[in-house]
């Protein structure tokens, strides 16, 4: 069954106001609610996953930096630099990921003042299984584009992104 893209309802009426304009260069408007449409979707979709394991993005991205550190364990405070957020964020993400047991807390090498975070073999279980899954179901979303076009695609979306100081300007 073949899905059209529509604008949802909110942006809709938003586009409504702009076709009353004009000034306005609605191919521009309409387009950029659609990219906001499919980006709202796909974000959807992947938090769906993660829900499944009871994770959050902010909790996958802690974990994914202790998997590639070197003996899987950082600080806290290279895990917050490295996902670029606040101490107290990690804080609360680790706190999260302890109690699943899927991170815990180990006297630091160097220093026993301070304490490194470590993925636990639950955790490192949780990816045997769940990152083939994901990279599956990512592959399965990228498959109604052809190499060519994904190559299109990741060129206009740098395109794109340079173009995002306009959306903030004043």
């Amino acid at each position: 069954m073949e899905r059209t893209l529509h604008l949802l309802p909110r942006h809709q009426v938003f586009f409504d106001l702009a076709r009353q304009m004009p000034e306005v260069d609605t191919t521009s408007v309409e387009t950029y609610l659609l990219f906001l449409r499919v980006a709202r979707d796909a974000f959807a979709a992947q938090q769906a996953f993660y829900d499944r394991f009871e994770l959050s993005e902010g909790k996958i991205v802690v974990l994914l930096l202790l998997h590639q550190a070197p003996h899987y364990r950082l600080t806290p405070s290279a895990l917050a630099e490295a996902a670029g957020v606040t101490r107290g964020t990690i804080t609360g993400l680790l706190a999260g990921l302890e109690r699943s047991g899927l991170v815990k807390r180990t006297e630091h090498p160097e220093d026993g003042r301070m304490f490194s975070i470590e993925l636990t073999s639950q955790a490192l279980d949780l990816f045997e299984h769940m990152l083939p899954e994901r990279f599956n179901h990512i592959e399965k979303f990228m498959s109604t584009l052809t190499e060519e076009e994904q190559h299109q695609l990741r060129a206009l979306l740098e395109k794109m992104s340079r173009g995002l100081p306009a959306l903030s300007t004043s």
